[in-house]
């Protein structure tokens, strides 16, 4: 038995949300599956850059006002830089972000998505094979042997089935990084409205950091590349935990916390390159597509914009009725012409400046004394 469907999404993050969305006033049929029965947590630091309200807006002013009452998140106005020498500088962002538990943003925009006319969810639908020939695209999950297309969207992550089945491409340590989290009550010396990146030098390129939550908590983790990781064989959950004890400015901070839970760990996948993200009746977005800002670490923002990209690249499909490679390839050319210049600028940090503990030191204290310094500092946040 098939089920035949325009659009198929796979996976229902911020990036397939965002897909569903950016459909929703088509027309078209979509299905929309997630493996997961309802948005679980997912191992991140839970910031949301201050350009995903304009997303939301870009596609439905009203997703804009509706993120305006999510609860639960928390609104940034700096950003606390400490050096390898231990000195920090206070950076003021132009525009607020925000700090929000993944578990409550992705089920804000599974809500969203859910609502969009045309739409079949898929809950708790694991995604089997994903094949295209020149009339179809035919997805199989562990309950549907066969649901048809015109064109799948590949939101499935880090691990992506749609990007290993069509693409053939695998992550590689170079490639990525590995982050650990875990969440804390009751650190001292923190500022509801400041997140804290400390450029540790056992650490570079990766940091440790503090995100502030409502209620006193916080979100507490580390990354660091695959590579290092390999390397040195670094057991990065227990490195995070050392960090506490050993720093003496951290763990004078932490004396009183408490660990809420368990730390755990995720791969991320950076954009160090170009790489092709669709084909003849397929795209990839977010994670799948290895879109993650190379020198922060950051995602979400980056898997909004794709997943809005290419569902507006699909309707463009339907309107010419061409699902070709030649026609759907527009999409990278889209979403590189928005990220990449920006994304050289942040490659160009990680190995020039995050690589280095005296040039980083260098930056923070010339950052203290120069408004040229500190502005360009605050723009590679931004």
């Amino acid at each position: 038995m098939s089920e035949d469907f325009d659009v198929i999404i796979c996976g229902a993050g911020p990036a397939g949300c965002t897909a569903a969305m950016a459909l929703g006033s088509s027309g078209l049929k979509v299905a929309l599956i997630e493996k997961e029965n309802s948005p679980g947590e997912k191992v991140c630091g839970d910031a949301i850059p201050a350009f995903v309200p304009k997303v939301l807006n870009t596609i439905d002013p009203a997703y804009g006002r509706a993120f305006e009452e999510i609860d639960g998140k928390n609104k940034i106005g700096v950003c606390r830089i400490t050096g390898p020498g231990k000195r920090a500088i206070d950076l003021k962002f132009s525009e607020f972000g925000f700090v929000c538990r993944r578990q409550i943003f992705d089920s804000f925009m599974f809500g969203l998505a859910s609502r969009v006319p045309g739409i079949t969810v898929f809950k708790g639908t694991a995604i089997r094979d994903v094949s295209v020939n020149h009339a179809e695209a035919i997805v199989s999950t562990d309950k549907h042997p066969a649901l048809k297309a015109q064109i799948v969207i590949g939101c499935d992550g880090v691990n992506s089935i749609v990007r290993r089945k069509l693409t053939g491409n695998k992550i590689s340590s170079g490639e990525s990084s590995v982050a650990v989290r875990g969440y804390f009550r009751g650190i001292s010396e923190c500022s509801p409205d400041t997140i804290e990146l400390h450029f540790i030098k056992e650490l570079l390129p990766g940091y440790f950091w503090i995100f502030p939550l409502p209620g006193n908590q916080f979100n507490v983790g580390l990354g660091m590349s695959s590579k290092k990781i390999s390397d040195n064989r670094i057991n990065i959950r227990e490195e995070l935990l050392n960090r506490i004890k050993k720093e003496p400015y951290l763990a004078r901070r932490f004396s009183g916390a408490e660990m809420t839970g368990e730390i755990k760990a995720h791969l991320i996948p950076l954009c160090s390159a170009k790489i092709p993200i669709s084909g003849e009746r397929f795209m990839l977005c977010g994670d799948a597509a290895s879109l993650v800002n190379p020198a922060t670490g950051g995602g979400i923002g980056q898997a909004m914009q794709s997943g809005r990209y290419a569902g507006w690249q699909a309707l463009k499909c339907f309107e010419k009725r061409d699902f070709s490679h030649d026609f759907i390839k527009a999409y990278d050319k889209t979403v590189y012409s928005k990220i990449w210049k920006e994304n050289l600028r942040y490659l160009k940090v990680r190995d020039y400046v995050l690589e280095h503990p005296a040039m980083l030191n260098f930056i923070i204290s010339t950052g203290s004394k120069s408004k040229l310094i500190y502005k360009t500092i605050i723009s590679i946040l931004e």
